[in-house]
């Protein structure tokens, strides 16, 4: 085979491919915001639901609805989003890291994603897992910090982010 005329070839495949699948105009997601406020409560539960010790769920975000900000030149469109989060109160300090790794294993269980590299570091100041589902793109996130290093006591919290979607109507 002659490699020099193979080569072009190849090429001109390959930008094919990705022209024809970045060309191709997405279809907006629709859904109301009580759908998406649903849809994320129904995330954080399947961490929370059968965590142990049992943490009480406390609301860290006022209005959950916000409008999405993703358009390439940075400006709003007709599309909102949803994030819902809660600290993980009523349980020691100490069991903050570990309320974080059961709700990443229950999401592992789900079949959800990570969205970076796996594997947290989990001697570092803020451990985090960052986590999304498939296929309706809600993002996850599980943080545990130190509050107090010399007793080795912390503080968790869970948040879900939709995609960004338009309102019925």
């Amino acid at each position: 085979m002659n490699l020099r005329k193979a080569a072009p070839a190849a090429v001109s495949l390959a930008m094919t491919i990705v022209v024809a699948a970045c060309g191709a105009p997405l279809k907006p997601v629709v859904m109301s915001e009580q759908q998406a406020i649903g849809r994320a409560e129904e995330i954080i539960h399947q961490a929370v639901d059968d965590m142990s010790p049992k943490p009480t769920l406390e609301r860290m975000t006022g209005a959950p609805v916000d409008v999405c900000i993703a358009r390439d030149d940075h400006r709003p469109d007709d599309r909102v989003q949803v994030e819902v989060a809660y600290k993980l109160t009523g349980v020691p300090g100490s069991e903050a890291q570990n309320l974080v790794r059961q709700a990443r294993d229950a999401w592992l269980r789900q079949g959800y994603k990570y969205n970076s590299g796996g594997e947290v570091d989990w001697s570092g100041p803020f451990p985090t897992v960052y986590m999304r589902t498939e296929p309706d793109d809600f993002w996850m996130d599980a943080v545990t910090g130190v509050m107090d290093r010399a007793k080795g006591e912390g503080v968790a919290s869970l948040s879900v982010t939709s995609p960004c979607f338009l309102p019925p109507g």
